[in-house]
């Protein structure tokens, strides 16, 4: 039985790493900013590039994912913090590991799951308990 193994370098320092841009539309981003990481499995794979409000006043989230990363166009994109007071992360979840589409420069995420504060998650618990 032969086992191939393919090592992906994620965390480098090389300022000529190739990105490709991502894009993503939140309801909510609960202080995201510019320099955030992107993650999948808990490894970053790139970084936010700009946040900014759109026409429909959506937050809009452009970032850079390094282009030896591929991700499933299934995939789901969160926002995410490093525990309670952490800094907040994208949060790229991957839904479907044997796709073969994957995406690709300028491509937007569909699946996305808006920032929920405490206070958001706190309700929800108030709001189960009481039914």
């Amino acid at each position: 039985m032969h086992l191939s193994i393919k090592l992906i370098s994620v965390n480098s320092n090389d300022a000529t790493e190739k990105y490709y841009d991502l894009n993503a539309k939140f309801l909510k981003v609960g202080g995201l900013i510019v320099g955030n990481d992107v993650k999948m499995s808990g490894v970053k794979i790139g970084v936010i590039n700009k946040v900014y409000l759109d026409d429909d006043f959506l937050a809009n989230v452009e970032f850079k994912v390094f282009s030896n990363i591929k991700i499933p166009q299934e995939s789901v994109v969160a926002i995410s913090s490093d525990g309670i007071l952490g800094n907040k992360y994208l949060s790229v979840i991957p839904n479907n590991r044997d796709s073969k589409d994957f995406f690709k420069q300028g491509d937007n995420f569909v699946n996305v799951i808006d920032f929920e504060s405490i206070e958001d998650q706190v309700s929800k618990i108030i709001f189960l308990a009481t039914q």
